[in-house]
């Protein structure tokens, strides 16, 4: 992978990506169009009359993470004795740890024009937290962009029209490609 990783403004329409994998890993860009669709539809996923949507949008991530792939379940030995959702969504420390990755996904969309200053740099950094996890995969992060993927389209319904799953698996792409990056970086983690 490698390269330089960032989503740039662009004023033409983007080229139709028919797959998953069609999202170049080390160039992204997205049109104004694209930038109002991911801000409007984050705002929909985050307009919630409960106070902890962070939380329960991170659980709802997790759950389907752990659903698509049992094994990633793994890494975390706080979550391995957590086989259902009712489980999952009682544990303080599950709960926890859903907020900061919607924390994370938020500091892309909060930052989209500069994600340089922080939001690439901390996901950077996760990734080179990561190397500390035992069993982590990298290919577990293809789970990742799924998952947020079936959560947004189950939450947001019809507005989760192509246009709008095309410029979100950018962002999707963006964080894991960025996670990735960290990972595999040599030097120690600061």
């Amino acid at each position: 992978m490698g390269g330089n990783l960032s989503i740039i403004r662009r004023q033409e329409a983007s080229p139709a990506a028919t797959d998953y994998d069609n999202v170049d890993d080390a160039y992204l860009s997205l049109t104004d169009h694209e930038r109002q669709l991911i801000d409007s539809t984050w705002k929909q996923l985050t307009t919630s009359s409960e106070a902890n949507f962070e939380e329960e949008l991170g659980v709802r991530i997790f759950q389907r993470i752990f659903e698509l792939n049992p094994a990633i379940r793994d890494v975390f030995p706080n979550f391995v004795e957590l086989r259902d959702r009712d489980a999952m969504q009682r544990n303080v420390v599950f709960r926890c740890h859903g907020c900061r990755f919607v924390r994370a996904v938020r500091s892309i969309v909060d930052n989209i024009d500069s994600l340089g200053v922080t939001a690439v740099p901390n996901l950077n950094l996760l990734g080179r937290k990561h190397r500390e996890f035992h069993g982590f995969r990298t290919d577990y992060l293809r789970t990742y962009e799924a998952a947020m993927e079936d959560v947004w389209r189950e939450a947001l319904g019809r507005k989760f029209d192509k246009p709008a799953r095309l410029a979100w698996r950018k962002v999707f792409k963006l964080i894991t490609s960025t996670v990735l990056q960290g990972y595999e970086q040599k030097d120690p983690i600061p």
